[in-house]
């Protein structure tokens, strides 16, 4: 989700995780990266879509119909 609107690879990971509901924690911890690397780039995401917070992303991934593994 979000490629179209500029997202990396990277990013768009971190975006369906954090609207799958998971932490940073937990989102570092399921793609090897530190939890400040989680924040920066969901800063870059939120910036990148005109998104808020969580509660946005998650829209947004349900919106555009992404894939969200179970």
């Amino acid at each position: 989700p979000g490629k179209r609107d500029g997202l990396s690879e990277r990013e768009s990971q971190v975006l369906v995780l954090c609207a799958e509901g998971l932490t940073n924690r937990e989102i570092a911890a399921a793609l090897y990266i530190g939890n400040e690397t989680v924040k920066t780039h969901l800063r870059n995401v939120f910036a990148k879509l005109g998104l808020r917070n969580r509660v946005e992303a998650a829209a947004f991934v349900q919106r555009t119909g992404a894939f969200v593994r179970s």
